[in-house]
This record gives structure tokens, C-alpha cells and sequence, in this order.
């Protein structure tokens, strides 16, 4: 095996970090090429240098990425809350990957990307890794910015996976592991080596209800029309035509999904953008949705449950095992309010992913929004569980 993995908690987040990689470096057979960290726990940044100091003792010739979260993800456990550290080391790379610093500063000319060197767009073509800060950091703004880079709109984007950091505490920085470095905002990019690649698979985990409609009427983050009938008024005709048991559900779990293509001819599951509807404007009767939608847009309502979540992410892992046969290793990022916030049962990502991909050295954590291209455009999402599979370019397809 090229990848191998360990997660372990424990009062003390050095201990923690050192169980882990203990328990993934003792399988692999050769020396690692690079070390995807992720940690849990509060108050980190006040044991960064501790951190930074432990991880040049257990190995200081390997560069390591990854970041902070108030949960973690490993093979076929989730730590969720507390102390802990999971890790997913690589090696057989033949070449040492690149691990860049971004930054978002504002301008006069407004809010820009720093980092983004001719190396970096040059390396990334086939996709970059990327965990960022949510405060200080924008995703869209990066996806823009490389976007610029094409030289035909037409062209395939370059990928950007991975997710945003999150945090037990919220007034704490998060950290980000950045080759020989830990940074406290902004983001930490990961390029592969030639002749290596990431496979995507994101699962929404909802289900649509009702029909597509289009937006006919906004005001700000509120809407207001919808198919030329007040958004409220085609809310209760859809609410009125669903089964007792849906109503509940769409009480407190109705979630809005924008189409991602508005070409497509049919608007099916798995063609929205999924984002929550907070409440009811009481000053416009308006939908209140935590996305900017526009007057022309195409929306769909879908309900969050676990039962959509776990079917959604089941058939998906089902359908890329032909396609991806031969994965070394895999990040997942799952959404903050999966876990036991969604379902019954601890550990239901990781064992889902254990199912299908029988022992794969997995680390992952729960992220505060998930980056995974659709339709060819890069996009965060929320309530989302995205694994990306580590594979040998020329074994993959």
C-alpha cells in the first residue's frame, strides 16, 4: 500500500497527533512523501509551537497539510467532539508535492487572492486540495480568480476539493498545516505529484420535493416570487400536497436547491446546489435563504433527512467503484451537521465508505462547507459528504 492511516483521541492533542501517526506509519513499507493532518480539540492555537515542534520530531523531512475541526473522520470511526488527531500518510510519490499559502486581503480595487503564482496555475491544472479558514478565507473568490486563467471559458475548470476548517470554539483561530508551517487564516493549497489525482464523489444527502420552479421576484437574500405566484403561497399549495410524515419533515428540515446548470433539460436529483431556507421576512413574506439567488434562477425545495443522506451517499459509492477500482487512500469532508446530528447511529460516513472500499486509509473531518466540483464549476456546499479518492493516474480510469 501506497497510503496508510491512524486516528486516535486522547486528553492531550500531542498525544493525540503522536497515537495517530503511530498507527499509520506502522502501515506503510516505505518512508512517507507527505502527511495529511487533521486535529481536534480546544484552545489549539495556544499549542501551535507545541504542535509545530512535535511534528518536526516525528518527522521532519515529510511536509504536512491539513487543519483544524471540531470533528474527525477516519477509517471506519468519527471522533466527534473532544481530543484527537487523524492522518493519512503517502508515500511512492516520486516527487514531492506542493503545498502553497493563499491569502485574501482587500484592495481598492476590492477583495483579491494572494498566492496565486504562474507555479501554482501551472501545477494545479488537473486540480488543487485546498483547507481554508471560513473567516478569513474565500473559496468563490479563489474559483474566480483561476477561472480568469482560462484561456477558453469552455475549457474544464482546475477542481478545487476539500473544505473549510471549523472549530469546538468559535472566538479560537483554526489552524492550517502548510508544508513545514502552521498558519492561523487564510488557506493551504495541495498539489499532487505527476502521475497522481484526486476522484471526487459529493453526496448532498437530501431529496426534492415538489416541481423546479423560477425565481420571479427577490429582495436581497429573500424570496419573494416564485413562477409568478408569492413564494409563500407556492410553498403552502406544496406543503398541502405532501404525506403526513413529509409535512413534519418540512417543518424543520426544508432546504432549497439552486439548478447548477440552467440548460439542463431536467432538473433532477443531484442538480442543485443545496442551501437552507432560515425562516420567513416578516416584512415581505419573503423565503429567507442563506445564498444570493437571482430573478431567473431555477430552484427546487428538497427535504434533509437521514434516510436521503445515507441512500444518496450508498448509491454513489456504489456507482464509482468501477470507475475508481484501484483508490490508495481518500479524504472525506462531511458536513458539521452530519454525524450524530443527522444520524442514529456514531460512525455512519466512515462505515459507509468502509463498505464499498474495504479498508481504505481514510482521515477526514467535519467541515464548516465542502468544496467538490459539479457540472463543471467549483462550489461549497453545505450538509454534504465529499470523498475525494486518492488514485495512480494511469490505474484510474
Amino acid at each position: 500500500m501506497s497510503c496508510s492511516s491512524g486516528i486516535a483521541s486522547a486528553n492531550s492533542i500531542l498525544v493525540a497527533i503522536r497515537t495517530a501517526f503511530e498507527r499509520a506509519a506502522s502501515g506503510l513499507s516505505s518512508p512517507a512523501d507527505l502527511a495529511i493532518l487533521f486535529i481536534s480539540g480546544e484552545s489549539l492555537a495556544d499549542r501551535s509551537a507545541e504542535i509545530l515542534e512535535l511534528w518536526k520530531d516525528l518527522a521532519p523531512e515529510v511536509p504536512f497539510f491539513g487543519g483544524s475541526a471540531e470533528s474527525l473522520v477516519g477509517l471506519r470511526t468519527e471522533v466527534e467532539g473532544g481530543c484527537g488527531a487523524s492522518i493519512l500518510l503517502v508515500s511512492g510519490l516520486h516527487d514531492r508535492p506542493f503545498i502553497h499559502e493563499l491569502e485574501c486581503i482587500k484592495t481598492p480595487d476590492g477583495p483579491s487572492v494572494m498566492g496565486v503564482t504562474e507555479e501554482l496555475l501551472e501545477k494545479s491544472k488537473l486540480g488543487l486540495m485546498l483547507v481554508a479558514c471560513p473567516v478569513s478565507f474565500s473559496m468563490e473568490l479563489l474559483a474566480d480568480v483561476l477561472d480568469l486563467e482560462r484561456s477558453n471559458p469552455k475549457d474544464p475548470i482546475c477542481p478545487i476539493m476539500g473544505g473549510y476548517t471549523s472549530s469546538q470554539n468559535w472566538s479560537s483561530p483554526n489552524l492550517i498545516f502548510c508544508g513545514d508551517r502552521i498558519l492561523e487564516k487564510g488557506a493551504s493549497a495541495l498539489v499532487l505529484p505527476e502521475g497522481w489525482e484526486w476522484k471526487t464523489i459529493v453526496s448532498q444527502g437530501c431529496r426534492p420535493i415538489g416541481e423546479p420552479m423560477v425565481i420571479t421576484q427577490m429582495d436581497d437574500q429573500a424570496i419573494i416570487g416564485l413562477g409568478g405566484k408569492p413564494a409563500m403561497q407556492q410553498l403552502r399549495e406544496l406543503f398541502a400536497s405532501l404525506p403526513t410524515n413529509e409535512q413534519q419533515m418540512m417543518s424543520n428540515s426544508l432546504m432549497v436547491g439552486r439548478a447548477i446548470n440552467e440548460y439542463s433539460e431536467t432538473f433532477s436529483h443531484g442538480e442543485f446546489l443545496i442551501r437552507a431556507v432560515q425562516g420567513i421576512d416578516s416584512s415581505t413574506q419573503g423565503l429567507l435563504v442563506t445564498d444570493r439567488f437571482q430573478v431567473g434562477q431555477t430552484i427546487r425545495f428538497h427535504l434533509r433527512d437521514a434516510g436521503a443522506a445515507s441512500a444518496d451517499l450508498q448509491n454513489l459509492l456504489s456507482r464509482s467503484q468501477s470507475a475508481v477500482s484501484q483508490a490508495e487512500g481518500g479524504l472525506l469532508f462531511t458536513c458539521n451537521g452530519r454525524g450524530t446530528r443527522m444520524f442514529d447511529k456514531p460512525n455512519h460516513d466512515a462505515r459507509t465508505i468502509d463498505h464499498y472500499y474495504p479498508n481504505l486509509p481514510i482521515a477526514g473531518i467535519f467541515a464548516a462547507g465542502e468544496f467538490g466540483p459539479v457540472a463543471n464549476q467549483n462550489l461549497v456546499h453545505g450538509f454534504t459528504a465529499i470523498l475525494h479518492l486518492l488514485v495512480q493516474s494511469n490505474s484510474s480510469d
